[in-house]
């Protein structure tokens, strides 16, 4: 069994290596993506990786629960065992989305501020000032 200074260690290594990998992912596979997408799918991201449950009703400890319900399905009951953490990572994935969402209304992305455009990007109307005077025209005398 882990003494609480070992588990403070293992908790802390867990969410560092959860965080490290978010933004890698971030980075580096989500680029391409439009920003409200990639806001939305990393919310749900940070709800699957970081989400903490108690392995079982009898556990005074917390473990990632995306493990527990991967390991209580697989190794203990099946569906009944991993019922607790399904729900679990159900509800914080909502609650992730839904962060995210907000995020999305409050701090919008760099894609959705409209851009100014600059007189060189706009089209000409073919009308010119008064004081132009084209080079090829010009009278010289």
């Amino acid at each position: 069994m882990l003494t609480s200074e070992s588990y403070l260690v293992a908790m802390l290594c867990y969410c560092s290596a959860g965080l490290v990998s978010l933004f890698l992912i971030h980075r580096f596979w989500l680029v391409r993506l439009p920003g409200a997408y990639r806001r939305l799918l990393m919310g749900l991201l940070f709800a699957l990786l970081l989400t903490p449950v108690a392995p079982n009703p009898e556990a005074n400890s917390l473990a990632p629960a995306l493990v527990v319900a991967l390991f209580n399905a697989a190794f203990l009951d099946g569906w009944s065992s991993a019922r607790y953490a399904v729900w679990v990572l159900c509800a914080s994935s909502a609650v992730g989305v839904a962060l995210a969402a907000l995020s999305l209304w409050f701090v919008p992305t760099k894609n959705a501020r409209p851009q100014r455009e600059h007189a060189s990007n706009l089209p000409s109307s073919g009308v010119q000032p008064e004081n132009f005077q084209s080079t090829q025209h010009r009278d010289i005398s």
